[in-house]
Order: structure tokens, then C-alpha cells, then sequence
């Protein structure tokens, strides 16, 4: 089956679901890339989160451009529950940057808690979780040392 421009919307996404989670694929309707996307929880989110833990009173909202990180995506610990973002937008309509840890974020931090290593993601929505569950000491790995990241 290949798309037309005869047919219904739901033929058309029930065409394209399955090549957006086999490699994406081109939606017919928008043109835009379909994927789902498998991310990791790594190595640069979990110091991240540290970092956050140790900046601000948990419940405190923090401006998470300022909080040293060495990645663009940890907004992505999100996905996982870990961080949320203050809903306030600016003026223009734009995110406002401030993010806080959740219960979860301050477990998982604390080492009493675990979250499943993927998550996918499909229009920047979690569709679900993938693979075993993973401490934020398995996240850290051999690169980064807990207690040296906690004390400081």
C-alpha cells in the first residue's frame, strides 16, 4: 500500500506508524520526518541532575541554561520524569528556561530510585519506556564519580 491523495487520514497514519518506528519515514499530510526516537539516559544527564540537586532546595525552580552541562539535550531527563519545566511563557511566547527536579529527579539522585534506560519519543511526546531499569550510578558509569560529583 502506498499513500494517495485519495485516502482517509487514519489510513494514512496507520501507513505511516509503521515506518516512523522502523527509520521514519515522510508523513504524507504535512511532509514533514516521522520518527520515533530511542534515547538513552546517560552519563551528562545524571551529572546534570547532581548539579541541579546541589544548586537549588528541592521544590525550587532553577534557570537551567546557568547550570553547567555539557549536553543540549538534558531538558530530555524530562521524558523520564526526572525534571519538569515551569509552564510561564515569555512575551514572545517562548520558554522560559526554569526547571525544577521532581520527587522522582531527588530519588533518583539520592540512589533510591531507578528509571528504565530508554525512553521513546515520537513530536517530543514519551510514547513509553524500553530496557531494564538503571541507577543513576549506572548512568554515571566509569567516567564520572558519584560521591566526588555529590560533594563537590
Amino acid at each position: 500500500m502506498s499513500f494517495h491523495d485519495s485516502m482517509s487520514l487514519k489510513d494514512a497514519r496507520d501507513l505511516l506508524r509503521p515506518q516512523a518506528m522502523n527509520g521514519g519515514g515522510m508523513c504524507p499530510c504535512c511532509g514533514q520526518r516521522a520518527q520515533v526516537y530511542k534515547r538513552s539516559i546517560h552519563g551528562t544527564m545524571a551529572r546534570t541532575l547532581i548539579r541541579m540537586y546541589r544548586t537549588v532546595t528541592p521544590g525550587e525552580w532553577l534557570y537551567l541554561p546557568d547550570v553547567p552541562q555539557k549536553s543540549r539535550d538534558c531538558t530530555g531527563m524530562a521524558y523520564w520524569g526526572l525534571i519538569e519545566e515551569m509552564q510561564e511563557k515569555r512575551d514572545d511566547g517562548g520558554r522560559v528556561g526554569w526547571w525544577r527536579l521532581t520527587a522522582l529527579g531527588i530519588e533518583f539522585v539520592q540512589r533510591q530510585a531507578r528509571v528504565p534506560k530508554y525512553v521513546r519519543v515520537y513530536d517530543d511526546r514519551r510514547l513509553g519506556y524500553l530496557g531494564e531499569p538503571v541507577s543513576i550510578i549506572d548512568c554515571l558509569g566509569k567516567r564520572f564519580n558519584y560521591s566526588e560529583l555529590m560533594n563537590g
